[in-house]
């Protein structure tokens, strides 16, 4: 009994070290594909004073159809009012995180990534 207890455990511990380097590299190209359309739609709001309902949309398919994310999940809140020029802007992306480790008895870490910006407006009335 002890025999196979150990084989079991051996077997968990195992594959949680041959995978664990895969999803995390995985899950760091997920937290850089999200600070980079959130700084692209910032660039772009910066100039408009905004994030604008096109902005925002754009920054949303970015996701789904280059990073492959699912689309109810992406949750996006961004300053949509018109913003002087040196006054700040706003904006997150929040999205689900991926798992870890194959065992989610290892994985205390958060559920999702959140990523923020603060820009200041570049719009002259």
């Amino acid at each position: 009994m002890s025999s196979t207890l150990g084989k079991w455990m051996t077997l968990i511990i195992a594959a949680n070290i041959m995978f664990a380097p895969i999803l995390a590299y995985i899950d760091s190209l997920h937290r850089e594909a999200v600070e980079v359309v959130l700084q692209e739609g910032a660039k772009k709001a910066s100039i408009e004073g905004r994030f604008s309902p096109a902005i925002i949309d754009s920054m949303r398919n970015e996701l789904i159809d280059n990073y492959n994310f699912d689309a109810g999940n992406i949750q996006i809140t961004a300053t949509t009012t018109l913003t002087q020029r040196n006054n700040y802007i706003e904006a997150t992306i929040s999205v689900p995180r991926g798992p870890i480790f194959i065992f989610e008895i290892f994985n205390p870490g958060p559920s999702k990534i959140e990523k923020s910006t603060k820009v200041l407006s570049e719009y002259i009335n």
